[in-house]
């Protein structure tokens, strides 16, 4: 898929600058301080470089190379402007609330520090004026978040079909990583040292691996390099976005490598009383849930061709929906991607209007077990409440 078109890119700018036009506006109407000429000249110069910058990307996609650091924190800086233009959309009704609860009548007297009497209303109206700091302050946290979080989630399943031999047997998941602009190959080279230091008995890359092509070299590189000190090796299925870059070109990379694609495939990973089996799918290309479903089921029994019965079995999936077909198959474990777990959340569930059956983390059904990873990194850089991770996977015999 081609990189966004100039209009596409000009949609953006257009929608960045109606919004920040209604916040000024409305903050304007509401509070004198806001009406400076100085304050609106400041205003809409931060809007249009952020507009410019945030456009640029959409449509170029500049390479994130190793001198990219100046551009990317510039970009970084208008991530933060624009998207605290989107929580200050959120906020406005409070304030505004706020504003017409605090203006009008003189209320009770206060003195400031040089003892000018001022309005307690007025006190509290110039504290409502400043909430706006409030929408950009949640914004930079959530681009921090994106840019240094990245946790280790660790978890020990217990499976009565696990053959004896394999308890203990530890897979590291990564999925997401979207190796581009936001996560740099210092991040990756992160995130592999956090899973070289768990010791895994295999590797699993659930999709969506890289964005910048230009970066495919260097990132098989260092995945292969870890590859050889894995027991089992690492393998891989493909997600959305390799067919959106150049999934040609990926598959090229894989085929020099020494990580093996699973491509509606399986692997037999130890053979055994029990053998234990390893398989990955395709991304199901479908709007339709029940038309994806559908497609689903077909790769999923591409992909267990030649599994005997009573092999233990672990699933790769990119698209959560695949969680149904280990369920309904009795696969123990499904291990997916995707959603990068909505990436804004409180309390565990997303904000964003977004909705998949399977968001985020451990879902049960009888004694088979599916995982939605929040993904190891990210195409836009904004986190809240849902930071990047890897995933630990210790399977136990009980």
């Amino acid at each position: 898929m081609r990189n966004a078109t100039p209009y596409f890119g000009l949609f953006i700018f257009g929608l960045i600058f109606f919004l920040a036009w209604l916040n000024g506006y409305l903050l304007a109407r509401w509070f004198p301080v806001y009406r400076s000429r100085r304050g609106r000249y400041g205003y809409w110069l931060a809007t249009i470089i952020s507009s410019l910058i945030v456009g640029y990307l959409w449509v170029v996609r500049p390479p994130a190379a190793a001198d990219y650091y100046a551009f990317r924190a510039m970009a970084l800086a208008a991530f933060v402007w624009i998207v605290g233009q989107l929580v200050l959309l959120f906020l406005l009704p409070f304030i505004g609330l706020l504003q017409r609860l605090t203006s009008g009548g003189r209320g009770e007297r206060a003195e400031t520090a040089g003892g000018e009497p001022i309005s307690r209303r007025s006190f509290i109206q110039g504290a409502v004026a400043a909430t706006p700091v409030l929408a950009f302050g949640l914004s930079a946290q959530g681009v921090f978040e994106a840019e240094a979080g990245m946790v280790v989630q660790r978890y020990d399943l217990p499976f009565p079909q696990l053959p004896s031999g394999l308890s203990g047997f530890k897979i590291v998941q990564i999925s997401d990583a979207h190796l581009g602009p936001y996560f740099s190959l210092e991040k990756l080279e992160d995130a592999l040292e956090k899973a070289r230091k768990e010791k895994p008995d295999l590797l699993a890359v659930t999709g969506d691996f890289v964005d910048d092509l230009s970066l495919l070299g260097p990132a098989f590189d260092r995945l292969g390099e870890l590859s050889r000190e894995i027991p089992c090796g690492t393998y891989f299925c493909w997600g959305n976005h390799e067919y959106f870059r150049n999934i040609d070109q990926v598959r090229a990379a894989l085929d020099s490598s020494p990580v093996r694609l699973l491509e509606n495939s399986n692997a037999l990973i130890d053979a055994g009383e029990r053998p234990f089996y390893l398989m990955g799918v395709d991304y199901p290309w479908a709007k339709d849930p029940q038309e994806r479903q559908a497609i689903c089921r077909q790769f999923f029994n591409a992909a267990k061709q030649g599994i005997p019965d009573g092999a233990f079995t672990v699933l790769l999936a990119h698209h959560p929906d695949f969680i149904t077909e280990g369920f309904d198959a009795g696969i123990p474990l499904t291990l997916t991607g995707h959603t990068h777990g909505g990436q804004v959340a409180l309390f565990g569930k997303t904000l964003l209007p977004i909705s998949y059956r399977y968001m985020r983390g451990m879902y049960h059904s009888g004694g088979c077990r599916g995982y939605v990873s929040t993904g190891t990194g990210h195409w836009f850089p904004f986190r809240f409440g849902c930071p990047a991770e890897i995933g630990v996977f210790r399977l136990v015999k009980n």
